[in-house]
């Protein structure tokens, strides 16, 4: 499967899919993705660049992926470690805000939306996102239903926090 051109994210995928093709017993591997992110200035331009990189590696990476015969076995969690605010700054760009984003995909995951969009006009009380879901949910959710892992042994009080249907 091809992999977009000059994109180290997707060279990094296609080792990894390489890898999980392999009776390695492979359970668990992060890749970092290229890109600037951290979008304080010129966001337009800048998170499309990004997002664009980004997306056409996962695309090639699952398309991969199934190629090999492999996909039932991955499930891809993607994910951010903050979130923007949702005013814009002066210089066309956004500051670091509570509620980063986070998505799983594969052949096995759920499809939808599994969780509320926070509301661009009820911000909490320093003007972030309302964050609609706490991602311990989200990690208690892949222990127990991807991973065959009691969260609990990984999370404290992890029964609090609820699970989502992460995987079908």
């Amino acid at each position: 499967v091809p992999y977009p051109a000059d994109n180290d994210f997707g060279e990094r995928l296609s080792r990894l899919a390489a890898l999980i093709s392999k009776p390695l017993g492979v359970r668990v591997a992060t890749v970092e993705a290229d890109g600037d992110f951290d979008t304080h200035d010129n966001q337009p331009s800048e998170l499309a660049r990004s997002l664009k990189t980004v997306s056409e590696a996962l695309a090639a990476f699952q398309a991969d992926l199934e190629a090999r015969g492999v996909a039932d076995r991955v499930l891809t969690v993607v994910w951010s470690e903050f979130g923007r605010r949702p005013e814009a700054n002066e210089s066309q760009g956004t500051d670091h805000g509570a509620g980063g984003i986070g998505w799983v995909q594969g052949t096995r995951a759920a499809s939808g939306v599994l969780t509320d969009y926070p509301s661009l006009t009820a911000l909490d009380r320093e003007d972030n996102l309302a964050v609609t879901v706490d991602f311990r949910k989200v990690y208690a959710s892949l222990l127990e239903g991807w991973l065959g892992t009691p969260a609990d042994e990984i999370i404290p009080r992890a029964g609090a926090f609820g699970r989502l249907a992460l995987v079908r």
